[in-house]
Order: C-alpha cells, then structure tokens, then sequence
C-alpha cells in the first residue's frame, strides 16, 4: 500500500480524516463549496477543450472518465453536472480506497462502477480511459511516480489526465506547517509537498505533456484564518486576488496533461 495510513484502521479508530461527511464539511460550507465549483469549472474547460480537439469514441460509444481518489463522491456529482450540462455522451466511474468512502459514493445512480483499489494498482484495462481526474490525492501517496505510471497505462494514448494538488511547497505553507501550526506536520497524512516546479516536473518525468496549469485561492498561513476569510465572498475575491499578484503562494495547482 502507497498510502501512508490503513483505512480500516483509521476509520476504527475515528481519524477524522477518513470518516467525516466530505458533502456537509466541504460542499455545503459556502467557503470550501466555491472552491469546488471553481475547480469544476476548470475541469469542465478542460475536458470540453480536450473533446474538440480529441479522437473521441463513436457516437455509439461512450467517453469514459475516472475519478481517482473520489472519496465520497464530490467530484463524481460535479462531473455528472458538468456532462448533463454539456450534453456529452460519457461515462462516469469511481475508485477509492476507503471503503467507507466508497459506500456514500456507490449511492449514486449515475456512476457506471465504483471499485475499491489503491492507485497504484487499478483494476482496469490499459487504455481503457478517454480522461482521468485526480484531485487533492496525490499529497498524500508517497510512491507518486508509480500511481501517474499507472494513470499513464488505463488513460489511452493522447488521453487527458486532470491533477489538482495543494500548493503545499510555496513559502507560506511551509511557515504554516513549521512555524505557525506546527501541530499540521502531527495530524496531516499529507506525504508530498508540492510547488509548481516539483509536480510539474513529476508529471514530465512520467511521460505526460502538460497543456497548461491552473492557480487559485491564496495560502493564509492559519488554517482559522482562512476559514474566517474564506466564509464570505469579500474575503473569497481577497484570496484570489492576492492568489493572481502573487502566483507562487496560490492555494492549489491543477495541471492539465496530456498522456504521450
């Protein structure tokens, strides 16, 4: 196992990371909730950019997408929005390794299959994807190289890989981490650190082609503090516009690949 904790483990033991509502503590909150809409929106750009411009199935075939690491299914909702929206003739799939996860996540109706798997070992065919999206995954598996090798061979050949990681190498993150919430570096299961240089080089060094990379939010070094701010959309323009001044201290980063 790549990852750095046992799931059945930390459920029994409560860990909140692994048990809490992913949908009341992220989605229903105003704060976190625009951040998600503001990353589905750079999702649906991308794969409706990657779908003009790509071989796609025929029209008596289905696109099929995967979210990797889909937790409760927060992504898996906002996909299906973003094909209904668009009309596009795809299917959806889910993988986790939580099965807890991935008992809230099998509830939808509209998800094709849901497999409980690492990432680093899919129970898929090579070159069975037409688009993977990863998100908010990757920080917390310590072999990274051999997961991408992996989304590499089920992703087809010119396919589209979605990666969105916290911007957790840039300065602020690493005075948070070390100086101001020192407690972090106890709690979080969080084993890479990434800045735009680090996974941009761990996507090339993988064989992906990088289209292009999308910046939001700005890091506030205090997890209360962001809250605070994050809560009303005065302070929510703040963070994105201190997020495009200063680039290197974004809040995430989702690159937008190409698999070679």
């Amino acid at each position: 196992m790549t990852y750095s904790h046992d799931p059945r483990q930390q459920i029994a033991q409560k860990n909140s990371w692994y048990i809490d509502d992913q949908f009341a503590k992220q989605h229903d909150r105003p704060g976190s909730r625009a951040v998600i809409e503001g990353r589905w929106r750079v999702f649906e750009k991308a794969i409706c950019d990657f779908f003009q411009t790509s071989n796609l199935p025929s029209s008596d075939d289905s696109a099929r997408i995967l979210d990797a690491g889909c937790g409760d299914g927060i992504n898996l909702f906002g996909l299906n929005n973003i094909i209904s929206t668009n009309k596009w003739n795809a299917k959806i799939y889910g993988v986790d390794y939580n099965p807890l996860r991935l008992e809230r996540a099998s509830k939808f109706p509209f998800v094709e299959e849901i497999n409980q798997s690492p990432l680093d070992n899919l129970p898929y065919a090579d070159g069975w994807f037409d688009v993977v999206l990863c998100n908010q995954v990757l920080e917390h598996i310590s072999n990274d190289k051999k997961v991408l090798q992996e989304f590499k061979r089920v992703i087809r050949p010119g396919g589209l890989l979605m990666l969105g990681v916290p911007n957790e190498g840039c300065a602020l993150a690493w005075f948070r981490n070390h100086v101001i919430q020192r407690s972090i570096l106890q709690s979080t299961d969080h084993v890479n650190f990434y800045k735009e240089k680090s996974i941009l080089k761990t996507l090339t060094d993988s064989n992906f082609s990088i289209v292009k990379i999308e910046k939001s939010g700005f890091f506030l070094p205090h997890l209360a503090l962001h809250y605070l701010v994050s809560i009303s959309k005065p302070g929510r323009k703040l963070l994105n516009f201190l997020g495009r001044i200063f680039q290197s201290q974004s809040a995430e980063l989702i690159v937008i690949s190409l698999n070679k």
